[in-house]
């Protein structure tokens, strides 16, 4: 599966006509720009139109994207052409136009896997994913759902925080299918065991009056089967009626029950007996938090340098998310797939932003015919890329958003040139009060070598100058026609007290060229 061109025709959030030519050969694509340039808005425009054609072709779900597109992209060896325009489709495969033909083998034009994570507090993806939620929902809740028929993930999923423990579970009870995963909980995240799990079970909104004072509330299918597994190893199955705060001002009673498993032994009489590979028992699992059934569930693991079990709520941010992405992605690792993050290096620290792309490499082997597009505002995390790898989102003078590839790769620049390129576009690598400080203790300077500079404006001379020698900076360099540049940009007053705006960059670039046109005239005429 890889994207090769998309073009969004007609107005999605803050996107319209807008093109992005992404180099389908290259297996990682980031998205950089500032917030609000609709890097987050296409990705999430991806996952609507692959999730419409499925639902409408697959499932007879007639559902259609609200917003006119082209996109075209390579799956399973075919080049794929996909319009839709005014709530029709028109579909080219291989250069030829194929309606019937896609429509009734859709699956094989469709990528396998569609992973998405997003970092932020918002639901906005999380919505998108709804409908194929309540589709696999309504399949794993009937009476004759076999876990068999659930060994792969679903085609759309969205990572939460939850999988983790899920996934956590899963890795530890198939240490053979998972060998690879546990070197790497091991290295980087320190976690040498799996120690106990309690699952918190409530009340569903579902629950009918006449199944109140069932077991587990009238569950059925995939559910009641791995819960009725649960409860036979549960030590001490435990049940209570809480009141719960429901908001600041409203409390009411919830129906609670709690099943702790002690220990990885326990789990393994389970998974046995009646479990063959990680992905029955990740989806089994993950059922409960599907069917509503699932108040919390509280994992344990053992940990260098820490005495006794530790509490997976206990680990880091950055440690939760690296386990969320990296572990889930294991299980949607197969061939033609696309892979969608959004800020997946939020709260990472600098060695592992640097190291995450070797991590998808490591620990996830991806196959290559799985594209992984993710958006990224770290140099760290970027830095390995060629500029083919990269897009730039940016806003053009009419505000409509624009991608283009960089002049230069970021694997040829250091972080601090990555930062302050057409990448990030940061004016400058110190402080904004210590550049503020410096242009008005060198314009200062201008003025003291010109003999223009007044007592009241000396004395503030001295006491940056003795300020910078203070912090141990030093300006002047042996680069003499640097130094003339500084001397002579320094005496224009535009260069104090900057705004750091669109306009003012323009006029100081401005300056700045008829400055070095006067140094090299000084320099023909010596």
């Amino acid at each position: 599966m890889r994207i090769d061109k998309v073009h969004i025709k007609t107005r999605f959030k803050n996107l319209e006509d807008f093109r992005i030519d992404i180099d389908e050969k290259a297996m990682e694509t980031v998205l950089l720009g500032l917030n609000a340039t609709g890097k987050s808005n296409f990705m999430e425009a991806l996952v609507i139109i692959f999730r419409d054609l499925d639902l409408t072709f697959n499932y007879n779900r007639k559902q259609f994207p609200t917003f006119d597109f082209y996109i075209k992209y390579e799956c399973r060896s075919h080049i794929v052409e996909v319009s839709h325009d005014n709530n029709k489709y028109s579909f080219v495969v291989d250069g030829s136009s194929e309606t019937t033909a896609f429509t009734r083998s859709i699956d094989q034009y469709l990528p396998k896997h569609i992973f998405i994570y997003y970092s932020g507090i918002s639901d906005r993806l999380q919505d998108l994913y709804i409908p194929h939620q309540k589709l696999y929902y309504d399949q794993i809740i009937k009476e004759h759902a076999k876990k068999e028929n659930f060994n792969t993930i679903r085609r759309i999923f969205l990572a939460q925080n939850v999988h983790a423990n899920f996934a956590l579970i899963a890795f530890y009870l198939f240490p053979d299918q998972s060998n690879e995963t546990l070197q790497f909980l091991k290295q980087e995240l320190k976690i040498t065991d799996f120690g106990s799990a309690l699952f918190m079970l409530k009340e569903p909104a579902w629950v009918q009056p006449k199944n109140k004072t069932e077991l587990f509330w009238g569950a059925d299918g995939l559910v009641r089967k791995l819960l009725d597994d649960l409860y036979e190893i549960a030590f001490a199955p435990i049940e209570e009626k809480a009141r719960v705060n429901v908001s600041y001002k409203k409390t009411e009673t919830q129906h609670r029950k709690y099943l702790f498993i002690k220990d990885l032994n326990d789990f393994k009489q389970l998974i046995d007996a009646k479990y063959s590979n990680k992905i029955e028992l990740f989806n089994a699992l993950e059922s409960i938090h599907i069917s509503d059934l699932l108040h919390d569930v509280k994992i344990t693991v053992d940990k260098e340098s820490v005495d006794g079990e530790l509490a997976m709520s206990e680990l880091s941010e950055g440690e939760k998310q690296l386990l969320t992405v990296l572990g889930l992605l294991k299980f949607t690792k197969d061939e033609e797939s696309l892979i969608l993050l959004d800020e997946p290096d939020t709260h990472l620290n600098p060695i592992w932003k640097w190291k995450y792309l070797d991590y998808l490499d490591s620990v996830v082997k991806r196959q290559d015919t799985t594209q992984i597009i993710f958006c990224s505002h770290d140099p760290l995390v970027i830095g390995n890329l060629k500029r083919n790898q990269v897009q730039i989102f940016k806003k053009n003078e009419e505000g409509k958003t624009e991608a283009f590839n960089p002049f230069i790769s970021p694997r040829e620049m250091s972080v601090s040139k990555i930062l302050t390129s057409e990448l990030f576009g940061i004016p400058s690598l110190i402080s904004k009060k210590l550049e503020d400080l410096l242009n008005q203790k060198r314009h200062l300077q201008a003025k003291l070598t010109n003999g223009e500079l007044p007592e009241d404006e000396r004395l503030e001379f001295e006491r940056l100058k003795k300020y910078f020698d203070r912090i141990g900076f030093d300006d002047d360099t042996t680069d003499s026609r640097y130094n003339r540049f500084l001397q002579l940009t320094s005496e224009n007053e535009a260069f104090v007290n900057r705004k750091y705006t669109k306009a003012e960059e323009e006029e100081l670039d401005r300056i700045s060229r008829e400055v070095l046109d006067e140094i090299t005239k000084e320099e023909k005429k010596a």
